[in-house]
C-alpha cells in the first residue's frame, strides 16, 4: 500500500472522492498535513489535473469534512 503526505486540503479531498484512506495529522512544524493511503495515488493525482469530472456537491461535502478535520487538530493546540 502507498503512502504519501499532502498539504494542500483540495488535493486531498479530490483524493479521499477516490477512496482513498485520508488521515489527518501535524507535522514537526504543527501544521495539519494529510496522510493519504492506498493503491496508485499518482492515478489518482493523474485524474486531478486530468481534470476528471466529480460531482460538485460531492466535492463541496469532502472539502468540508477535511477542513473540519483540520480545525478539530488545530482545536487542541493550545
Amino acid at each position: 500500500m502507498e503512502k504519501q503526505i499532502f498539504e494542500d486540503a483540495s488535493i486531498v479531498a479530490f483524493l479521499s472522492l477516490k477512496q482513498f484512506k485520508v488521515t489527518p495529522q501535524r507535522n514537526d512544524t504543527g501544521k495539519v498535513v494529510f496522510s493519504v493511503e492506498g493503491e496508485n495515488i499518482n492515478q489518482g493525482l493523474q485524474d486531478l489535473y486530468g481534470n476528471e469530472n466529480i460531482g460538485a456537491l460531492d466535492f463541496i461535502k469532502a472539502m468540508k469534512a477535511i477542513r473540519s478535520s483540520i480545525f478539530a487538530l488545530k482545536g487542541g493546540q493550545r
